[in-house]
């Protein structure tokens, strides 16, 4: 058995999971830890011992139920500063056709990894998306093909450089070393979503505590992924403001009582609130709550639809529809106002292919955990694997160790055979 530990760290809560990978390369999850969320606000770090401690107390509980010890673990980042693009380019491979290797691949994504930099940024992920060999298009995977022209579509995600490197501190101050970072949108669409989705065009949206992540997949790929900073906790805010009550009493009545569409309230459908400074509750319509909800989750889906469409793309190619994932997913009647207001099948994601804690961890609020942890156990997650390859920080901002990346590739294929 292989030990493998993920660490979501979002405003909210910090999730540290802890999976066992069997002979057969199966994941089993093995310990769960969480904890409230301190010394972070919208993907960043504000106060690094807070930070810290926030985030060795979820892994030791995780640590606990396991019986097992961590050292290495995966970290998601996110936060306003998460953008993408992307790059097309293309090399000579010879004069005349010959066999495309992994190395031909790996130097066609470090020119477009090279195009893709930028000051203040680290790039997290460089995918390749489509690929022309010579003039032959379609191509999922050149590797052992032959032609003398190579041509690849780039999918780049990058990251602040002062958030990505203080999250790593604050883990490193932890006690533990961080030894791959993912986009938590990219994770959490590891965890729920179906390879057919991706291939018929999906959009993805994890709306946590203050975040908002989203990644739009076209023919398997990822084409646009961002991060918009309204999520539950602006939701909260409203229904305290409107209804004169405390936050701790919005957000409970949020939970209970909330319904994403108005369309679903029954009219009539009454709810009790204590305003401030009041001795007694008041009755007021659950309709008035639900628009409350409805006009702020319009406002954060109209904001990722115009991100999508300042990238040159339009949500119709998303002929799977929109999964919405993380703590707002359990929103009632979200399925049905993401239908509504974009015109297109929507489902609620969870997290699935699990063995162990099943009952525990299938809900959308540990997709991106889950995510990062089924990133690493897979081939993408060790080394450049075929058409996919992830540019991944080693350490503390190290750059990608190609020939480091192979031996444990190798030594990962020897563990599960």
């Amino acid at each position: 058995m292989r030990t493998v530990a993920s660490i979501d760290i979002g405003t909210d809560k910090i999730v540290a999971l802890i999976g066992e990978v069997d002979t057969y390369g199966d994941l089993h999850i093995v310990g769960v830890g969480e904890s409230k969320a301190r010394g972070v606000d919208k993907g960043t770090i504000t106060r690094l011992e807070v930070a810290a401690r926030a985030i060795a107390t979820s892994v030791r509980e995780a640590e606990e139920m396991s019986g097992q010890k961590v050292t290495e673990v995966v970290i998601n980042v996110s936060g306003s500063t998460v953008k993408s693009q992307n790059e097309k380019d293309t090399i000579n491979i010879s004069p005349s056709p010959v066999e495309v290797e992994e190395e031909h691949i790996h130097r066609l994504v470090e020119r477009s990894v090279a195009r893709g930099k930028e000051d203040g940024y680290d790039i997290v992920h460089a995918i390749p998306r489509r690929y022309m060999l010579d003039d032959q298009e379609g191509i999922e995977d050149p590797v052992g093909l032959i032609g003398s022209k190579l041509t690849a579509q780039v999918h780049i995600v990058k990251v602040g450089t002062t958030v990505s490197r203080n999250l790593e501190k604050a883990v490193v101050s932890a006690g533990f070393q961080p030894t791959m970072r993912v986009v938590s949108a990219i994770a959490s669409a590891n965890a729920v979503l179906s390879e057919e989705e991706k291939d018929e065009g999906v959009l993805l949206i994890d709306m946590g505590a203050s975040l908002t992540d989203f990644v739009l997949y076209l023919e398997g790929y990822p084409v646009v992924t961002g991060c918009i900073t309204l999520a539950g906790n602006v939701i909260t805010k409203d229904i305290s403001s409107y209804m004169k009550i405390d936050p701790e009493h919005a957000e409970k009545i949020k939970r209970e009582e909330g319904v994403a569409l108005v369309d679903l309230v029954k009219e009539g459908e009454i709810i009790k609130i204590k305003p401030r400074g009041e001795d007694r509750e008041i009755s007021i319509e659950k309709s008035t709550l639900a628009e409350v909800i409805q006009i702020r989750l319009e406002e954060i889906v109209e904001k990722i639809v115009e991100k999508i469409e300042g990238s040159g793309y339009k949500l119709d190619g998303a002929n799977a529809g929109v999964v919405i994932t993380g703590g707002c997913a359990n929103l009632t009647g979200i399925k049905e106002f993401l239908e509504r207001f974009t015109d297109l099948p929507a489902r609620v994601g969870v997290p699935s292919g699990l063995i162990g804690l099943k009952e525990k961890i299938e809900d959308s609020k540990y997709s991106t955990a889950v995510g990062l942890l089924k990133f690493r156990v897979s081939p993408e997650g060790v080394a450049p694997a075929g058409s996919r390859i992830e540019v991944q920080s080693n350490g503390l901002g190290k750059g990608l160790d190609l020939k480091g990346l192979i031996e444990k590739f190798k030594n990962f294929l020897r563990e599960i055979m």
